[in-house]
């Protein structure tokens, strides 16, 4: 059953992991636009700088969990080395009890905010004038499945099963 759980929850992080990588590509082509656009025909694009930002908040909130699968995140991990087996497994408990914690706000918190800013009918008061709902779903959405992949780090934690460990690069 966790085998199951685990597969389909990473086809949808290497599913928004492909989304995040494609909105990076955007936000590379748009501001390559904008320079070219700017510095060479004085023709700056309006629409680049509020598009690229919203790029980034989609970027990091689809892939974050995919980061955590492949432990991509930034660690120090100094202290952890230096200590035993036990206490390791001990701290990674610790971490993913915090990390699903960190997913139920992301997601109650996001949640709350979009379907008010639907509600609202809000835009935000910039160039474009975007709905402010479309912006802030992706926190919610990206909320549930970094939750999702903690929940289930913690479940192998809880049944002695070692954390996956991606393959070394290289």
């Amino acid at each position: 059953m966790l085998d199951r759980f685990d597969r389909a929850l990473a086809r949808v992080e290497n599913l928004f992991a492909a989304l995040g990588v494609w909105g990076l590509a955007f936000i590379l082509g748009a501001v390559c636009l904008e320079i070219v656009m700017r510095g060479l025909f004085n023709r700056p694009q309006q629409w680049v700088s509020e598009t690229t930002e919203y790029a980034l908040l989609y970027v990091t909130f689809l892939g974050a969990a995919w980061l955590q699968r492949e432990h991509g995140h930034v660690a120090v991990d100094l202290l952890t080395n230096a200590l035993s087996e036990r206490w390791r497994r001990y701290l990674s408990i610790v971490s993913s009890v915090l990390g699903v914690a960190i997913g139920v706000v992301f997601t109650w918190f996001g949640t709350t905010a979009t379907l008010n800013a639907f509600l609202r009918g809000a835009h935000k008061p910039t160039v474009l004038e975007f709905p402010t709902w479309i912006v802030l779903a992706v926190i919610p959405v990206g909320g549930v499945v970094l939750g999702l992949r903690f929940l289930g780090q913690l479940v192998a934690l809880a049944s002695g099963r070692p954390p996956r460990v991606p393959p070394k690069a290289g």
